[in-house]
């Protein structure tokens, strides 16, 4: 694409290829990701969708008419042929999304994530192909912790997943993802770097944690006006004082360190609000599968969360609604107190467990939740798109 640097990034499942599209992310890329491409490409009414019937029969549809993804994952996941008739049709589509994306993308960088990058022909969009790997160790111990899938699924998991090796090849960079998350961090860095100058002459990243303005947390006492507050999304620069807040706002039940909320900051998608230069609210958010997931969400002071809570969270469901998320769950841990359960019910949200959400949302909600917290919900379309496979 002209004038864009494109980078392209795969490898196996918990690799964290998530993670380093983030920091790319925050180095100044925009973000795009092939995955949740797919689920778009095959709603109701478009032409992928329409090929899929017609290639594997009403079998695959829902009581609605979207693709049951349960259906058609056992469809595909059994059989080697079927998966390749089913990426025939939705790769060229997909591909043809990430092409307009790169094109309508403000930034001179573009970071494509990607599990089929070579075999979808995302690659030849690709300046530099950056290929994610992890011990196998490391792997299944993040399954099993994070995404609390059984150790025995976990490993049948991995063992589906083709050999990293059979990409290396392919690959320009090679990130080696297991260790700590700082050392990621700084080969990330250095790739980024060697690729401005490669492409354009400048060793350029848009913020430096040199450069940028420090922010500070807001006393109790500080008077804030809530309708001058701006919402803006988080810098790395604010990391410190996104910390004081969380220990403020929880009247120190919480204190999370600079490194805890570096490795959050880079796994969601993190919001702040400021007054002047004093950061009075802060909150993350992620989407799988159409689910959004809301956590980090903390005020300053009770009396604020009515405004500024609210002007956060709208700005969140616009986000997510674009994403065509179908639920948004909130996760509040039990130090934070009651004034945010309070706000979430007032803005519609019911407290419940996951295993009472049903669907595919009580996965992604056990998946999610910390422990000793509370879990909300709340529709944000009563029509459901699509199951994942």
């Amino acid at each position: 694409m002209a004038g864009k640097i494109v980078i392209g990034l795969t490898g196996n499942i918990a690799a964290g290829k998530s993670l380093v599209l983030r920091m790319l992310q925050e180095l100044g890329a925009t973000p795009i990701d092939a995955d949740k491409l797919a689920h778009l490409v095959m709603q109701k009414g478009t032409p992928v969708h329409q090929a899929i019937v017609a290639e594997f029969g009403k079998v695959v549809l829902d009581k609605e008419g979207e693709i049951n993804r349960q259906v058609m994952g056992k469809i595909v996941f059994s059989s080697p042929e079927a998966l390749k008739r089913l990426d025939a049709i939705t790769h060229p589509a997909v591909r043809q999304e990430i092409k307009k994306q790169i094109a309508a993308a403000k930034t001179q960088v573009v970071a494509i994530e990607a599990v089929k990058l070579f075999e979808s022909g995302a690659a030849e969009e690709c300046h530099a192909k950056w290929l994610i790997v992890a011990r196998p160790d490391v792997q299944l111990k993040r399954l099993v912790e994070r995404r609390h899938m059984a150790a025995d699924q976990a490993k049948l998991r991995l063992k589906a997943q083709p050999p990293a090796e059979q990409l290396v090849s392919k690959a320009d960079v090679v990130i080696d993802n297991s260790g700590e998350l700082a050392k990621t961090w700084a080969v990330v860095k250095k790739h980024f770097t060697a690729l401005m100058q490669a492409k354009t002459g400048v060793a350029k990243l848009t913020v430096t944690d040199a450069e940028a303005p420090d922010t500070t947390v807001a006393k109790a006492t500080t008077q804030v006006k809530a309708n001058e507050v701006i919402v803006r999304r988080a810098k790395r620069s604010d990391l410190n004082a996104m910390c004081q807040l969380v220990s403020s706002a929880t009247k120190g039940g919480l204190t999370p360190s600079a490194d805890e909320i570096m490795e959050s900051f880079l796994t969601r998608a993190y919001l702040v609000a400021e007054s002047g230069k004093d950061i009075v609210g802060m909150a993350a958010w992620q989407t799988e599968n159409l689910v959004a997931g809301l956590i980090d969400f903390y005020i300053l002071r009770n009396e604020l969360w009515a405004e500024v809570g609210k002007k956060m969270l709208d700005i969140i469901h616009e986000e997510v609604d674009k994403l065509s998320c179908e639920v948004s769950l909130v996760f509040i841990l039990n130090k934070a107190g009651d004034a945010p359960i309070k706000f979430f019910e007032a803005q519609g949200y019911q407290q419940t467990e996951s295993k009472k959400l049903g669907y595919i949302w009580k996965d992604a909600a056990a998946e999610w939740q910390p422990k000793d917290s509370v879990l909300m919900y709340k529709k944000i379309r009563e029509k459901r798109i699509m199951v994942p496979m």
